[in-house]
């Protein structure tokens, strides 16, 4: 369906939407263009719709890979068992794009390389086992136990973007699910999922930007053209990945990781037919109706646990995008508080600054606690305590002497009831 990219898109001034009546049309059922950063939304279209995603589910299994790795659960150069039907999967035409051989482990690096670059399903649903212990069941509950702790509108049957259709002849369908159930997410919901993992992995753009990568014997070949030498590459555009995924029922979707005006943008494109010629116009179109302006930020004062906190903003002033030929420049600031009890650590996160302007729009930066604040005991408490335990270690002694009495008293009647 050929969709224009709407009056969104527009400037608010009628005179200047007037010199601009050319609006860029390409093919798109859901968009999401999101500032990394400040998590700002700047042009949506269905962007809360759930619906199939294809292989970007994948960026869910490389987050949690990562924290795995991060925890030390797993490490780079671990090596990883492969199961029989994940080989056969990757050895298959439709489905397969690294072949796994049965003589050969490869490391956790390897498997997460062919997930990101060559989009290998098998690889993503090996480095799902590993994180969970083997049980791939587990795995897509901690994806949906993840999605649900971000608060994104998503919901996980598969670790690869592959649907039941596919994943029932590996006996890889997880139970209670039905034959056709497959991942629905929405294009806000994974475009969070990418900026998560670019901000707690951004060194994962030296291998997503790569147009090909030798592992092993074999070349991983990224399907992203944007990328140089691709067909659609532009150097202006700043493009270093991320994701492409395609299924029948997805359609072709793209979620990629740019640059402009030095901010880290994510833009992501759900079951479009020419999804590279419709980013490089998304792109441009973003560029030509928005602009970004700088908002200072201040230190503020939280009460935690009846202490004051100092917090300092991540970054001294952040991004706000505004349509062009808009006269809004005022936005009001909000401060949330995400840490109830002491102890703080010095740097740690305990609250937000929420940037709001009108329709909804708000971009959010981190509050760092700018001292170490210990956790302090209540004197007075102890001491009501240490009170408490003396009155009940007299009373415990009165009642003994107490209950020694009575026995005794028990006893002398029994003896005086005998002798008569």
């Amino acid at each position: 369906m050929i969709a224009t990219l709407f009056m969104a898109l527009a400037p608010l001034n009628n005179a200047y939407a007037k010199t601009n009546k050319k609006q860029y049309q390409f093919e798109a059922k859901e968009i999401y263009v999101m500032d990394v950063k400040s998590g700002q939304m700047i042009y949506q279209k269905n962007g809360n719709q759930k619906r199939p995603i294809a292989s970007l589910s994948k960026l869910m299994t490389l987050y949690l890979t990562k924290q795995a790795i991060d925890r030390h659960k797993l490490n780079w150069n671990q090596k990883v068992a492969v199961s029989k039907p994940l080989i056969k999967m990757s050895k298959s035409y439709e489905l397969g794009t690294f072949k796994i051989k049965h003589s050969k482990q490869y490391t956790v690096k390897q498997l997460y390389q062919a997930a990101l670059i060559a989009s290998s399903n098998s690889a993503a649903i090996a480095l799902g086992q590993a994180v969970a212990n083997g049980n791939n069941t587990q795995f897509i509950k901690q994806m949906n136990q993840q999605a649900k702790k971000w608060h994104i509108d998503a919901n996980f049957v598969s670790s690869s973007g592959l649907d039941n259709t596919d994943l029932r002849k590996y006996h890889l369908q997880i139970p209670g699910s039905s034959n056709k159930a497959q991942n629905m997410v929405s294009a806000k919901a994974i475009s969070t999922v990418a900026a998560k993992v670019l901000t707690e992995f951004p060194s994962i753009t030296n291998w997503s930007k790569k147009s090909a990568m030798k592992v092993g014997d074999q070349v991983l070949v990224n399907s992203n053209r944007l990328l140089p030498g691709g067909a659609f590459y532009k150097k202006a555009n700043h493009v270093d990945g991320l994701k492409t995924g395609f299924t029948d029922t997805a359609g072709l979707c793209l979620t990629i990781s740019y640059w402009k005006n030095g901010r880290h943008l994510i833009a992501t494109i759900i079951d479009s037919n020419t999804i590279f010629s419709s980013m490089v116009k998304l792109i441009k179109s973003i560029d030509r109706h928005y602009r970004m302006v700088k908002v200072p930020l201040t230190t503020h004062q939280f009460s935690v646990d009846k202490h004051v906190v100092t917090a300092t903003p991540q970054v001294k002033a952040t991004a706000i995008w505004l349509r062009r030929g808009s006269t809004q420049t005022k936005s009001t600031k909000q401060y949330t508080k995400t840490t109830e009890k002491l102890p703080v650590k010095q740097g740690e996160i305990v609250g937000n600054t929420l940037i709001k302007l009108s329709g909804g729009r708000t971009a959010a930066v981190p509050m760092l606690a700018a001292n170490s604040i210990k956790a302090n005991v209540n004197k007075k408490t102890v001491k009501q305590v240490k009170n408490q335990s003396w009155w009940q270690k007299i009373g415990n002694f009165i009642l003994n002497i107490f209950v020694g009495l009575v026995a005794l008293m028990a006893r002398l009647i029994e003896t005086v009831v005998k002798l008569f």
